[in-house]
């Protein structure tokens, strides 16, 4: 073997090595990415507030992999993170029930963080809670719902009564991560025409919140609410 030929084979092995290594980085950061998502899906019956589960949600999200970096990213991203999670969904254990309302919660957390991130918008996590919160009818204002998520009052209050008013639910006692999603996901698809007009419907598992038109629809509702033109 000639020298040219040992240095294009030492460049291949080489190559070939931090293609490796890439790769193996790349399905740790997933692999971590999964356990954050795969802890808030399991339901060790603790109780919890609601500030605390939207902030620990908010957090699982900022823990993925890399920035968007243009707004087809933001869109492109979300299509393929709600198809990873309905996959998850099915090993969900005693949080199947609600396994797939908490992926269209998380999506639209994500959302709201990718766009955030894309124009540069620095929110803490508590804060993307709090557009969390007006993104889902729950509470009006922006301002209210940073109170809200700084217990003044409890996001539960304001929740009760939107489910007492326009479900004509109540509000489990004692919250755990499954009753919070159920709540969170039956009071903000009361505004939503997911359910709207069929109450046969009601309580049944939806997965049509992330269509494509639906995503483009959420991205700009989002880009709104943060006053990025």
């Amino acid at each position: 073997m000639g020298l040219r030929d040992r240095i294009e084979a030492s460049s291949s092995l080489l190559g070939e090595k931090a293609r490796q290594a890439a790769s193996s980085a790349s399905v740790q950061r997933r692999t971590e990415e999964l356990r954050s998502q795969y802890a808030l899906l399991t339901d060790d019956g603790q109780s919890l507030s609601v500030e605390r589960f939207l902030t620990v949600m908010v957090g699982a999200v900022r823990d993925e992999e890399g920035k968007e970096r243009a707004a087809r990213d933001v869109y492109v991203t979300a299509r393929k993170r709600r198809r990873r999670l309905g996959l998850m969904a099915f090993g969900a254990g005693p949080f199947v029930g609600v396994a797939n309302q908490f992926a269209d919660l998380y999506c639209e957390a994500a959302v709201v963080c990718d766009v955030a991130a894309l124009h540069g918008v620095s929110l803490s996590d508590e804060e993307i809670g709090a557009q969390l919160l007006v993104l889902w009818g729950i509470v009006e204002a922006p301002a209210d719902a940073r109170k809200s998520m700084a217990g003044d009052p409890p996001v539960a209050t304001i929740l009760a009564n939107k489910l007492r008013d326009q479900l004509g639910e109540q509000l489990p006692e004692k919250l755990t991560k499954t009753s919070i999603v159920k709540a969170l996901w039956d009071a903000r698809a009361a505004l939503d025409d997911v359910r709207k007009g069929s109450a046969s419907n009601k309580g049944a598992v939806r997965t049509v919140v992330f269509t494509g038109h639906r995503t483009k629809k959420l991205i700009k509702k989002t880009e709104a609410q943060l006053g990025i033109a």
